[in-house]
């Protein structure tokens, strides 16, 4: 598991985007201020999008069950492809708001399913103290699950001069 952390606008998302472009199973990104249902909503629409199924998946009523979906989709995905499996839940504090069990769901998902399989999950987010007290720091289920951990700054004065001065 794979953690992106830091502030708005520095790159996280495009970063992960170019390093597993051709590995991307699945990958959400929460909206802010966003109900529950309207997440879970998003949820199954992405789903169905990357799995394309015969029966589209249906909106799930809570996270555990948005979870048991992905793990139903994952495993046809896995056993059709030897390439690695990467799984991006982007602006994840805006997917774990209160009492909406995201947390639960994913602990369980990594911890009985997840660990197992060769693929990575990335997590992402804007909210640095959030990520690092409820998932780098977490004391439950995903308690010291992190393997990596970036810390993505901005640019410095000198960066960008560089950056703009390259040919890039």
């Amino acid at each position: 598991m794979i953690s992106v952390i830091g502030r708005r606008r520095v790159g996280k998302t495009f970063l992960i985007n170019q390093v597993y472009e051709k590995h991307i199973a699945f990958s959400i990104s929460g909206t802010q201020n966003t109900p529950l249902k309207e997440q879970l909503g998003n949820f199954a629409y992405l789903l169905n999008e990357y799995a394309n199924p015969k029966i589209a998946y249906k909106t799930p009523v809570s996270w555990q069950e948005a979870f048991q979906m992905l793990i139903t989709y994952l495993k046809e995905k896995i056993a059709k492809s030897k390439k690695k499996t990467v799984v991006f839940f982007d602006e994840l504090p805006w997917l774990a708001s209160p009492r909406s069990g995201f947390l639960r769901g994913f602990s369980f998902f990594w911890n009985n399913w997840a660990v197992r399989q060769h693929i990575v999950i990335v997590i992402c987010g804007s909210a640095a103290s959030w990520m690092i007290q409820k998932v780098v720091h977490h004391r439950g289920g995903l308690y010291n699950r992190i393997t990596q951990r970036i810390f993505l700054e901005p640019f410095n004065l000198s960066e960008t001069e560089q950056c703009f001065q390259s040919d890039y």
